[in-house]
């Protein structure tokens, strides 16, 4: 079972159009396969954008914004240098080692319980 993992990316002076236009914020960094997509930005002051086009400019609007902002973050070294090293960090837990520290612990439990019946 994959666990999917995310993690908040903040960039500065990221180019929207050109030279004139630049945006400050945090995204939204989504594992996909061996690298990552983003999923959703967030502008200083408040402003949102996802990659189905919701925010406060119009669907299509926003959505070619958020595609300009996105291709941007996602072929940027910085973001990617980020994602690797925040994924290398994550840890998911390994199922058959959790299933058996909850058995452990079940076990454990019904001896302290048996132990505690005899000294009565």
């Amino acid at each position: 079972m994959m666990i999917s993992f995310e993690c908040e990316y903040e960039f500065d002076e990221l180019r929207v159009f050109g030279d004139g236009m630049m945006a400050y914020g945090k995204a939204t960094l989504v594992e996909d396969g061996d690298a990552f997509i983003v999923s959703e930005i967030a502008l200083d002051g408040g402003t949102r954008f996802t990659r189905s086009g919701t925010g406060p400019l119009g669907s299509e609007f926003s959505r070619r914004l958020f595609n300009l902002m996105a291709v941007e973050i996602e072929n940027s070294e910085g973001a990617q240098d980020f994602f690797n090293e925040a994924f290398a960090n994550h840890h998911t837990p390994d199922e058959d080692h959790a299933y058996q520290e909850w058995k452990d612990r079940e076990l454990d439990d019904k001896w302290s319980d048996r132990q505690l019946e005899a000294a009565e």
